[in-house]
């Protein structure tokens, strides 16, 4: 016999969970404490939150994430694949109109902002 699969829905209006059972085609609903203590994963909506960064510097600007799609381009330029990135750091230095960067703790460059 196969094992019974279990879904989940939380609903936020009434705060309850309807369990379906597929082998039985069964459905109950109960609430979000008696899913917890059956040991039912309740997992609420998370809301994205969309965070844009933007460097203003004498009458320049410049989003931040376009100076970390650079220096990713850059690094890809000297022949790395984008997989290989396990850290990176960027120090925008804008007096400079320049980003230096150093990825994986020893290859370092820099590109310009503007």
């Amino acid at each position: 016999m196969e094992n019974a699969k279990v879904d989940t829905k939380v609903s936020t209006e009434v705060d309850t969970v309807t369990e379906v059972s597929a082998e039985a085609g069964t459905v109950a609903e109960v609430s979000t404490d008696a899913a917890a203590e059956a040991n039912i994963d309740v997992e609420a909506p998370t809301k994205e939150t969309i965070t844009e960064v933007i460097l203003q510097y004498r009458g320049y600007e410049m989003n931040m994430d376009d100076v970390t799609e650079r220096v990713k381009g850059h690094y890809m330029s000297k022949g790395f694949t984008e997989d290989s990135i396990e850290s990176m750091q960027i120090y925008v230095k804008p007096e400079d109109f320049t980003a230096y960067y150093v990825i994986n703790d020893g290859i370092v460059g820099k590109v310009n902002l503007f």
